[in-house]
């Protein structure tokens, strides 16, 4: 036997949270923190024509941490 719904049962919860908030962000222009960092550390490299360390210096993040992005890409 099938089991009936009430009539003040709640609304079936999306099954893909993920898919709405996607939409969601485009919708209202938001950006994610990582999409943030990654345009704003690819920003300050091009701006100072590859010099890794002035763009880390401008960033206000170590050397490192801007090699490790970079490898990362």
């Amino acid at each position: 036997m099938r089991k009936q719904k009430r009539a003040g049962s709640k609304k079936s919860r999306n099954k893909r949270p993920e898919k709405y908030l996607i939409t969601l962000r485009k919708k209202l222009g938001i950006i994610t923190m990582q999409e943030a960092k990654s345009r704003a550390m690819t920003k300050a490299y091009s701006a100072c024509k590859g010099d890794a360390i002035l763009a880390a210096a401008l960033l206000g993040i170590g050397k490192t941490s801007l090699y490790r992005f970079l490898n990362t890409r």
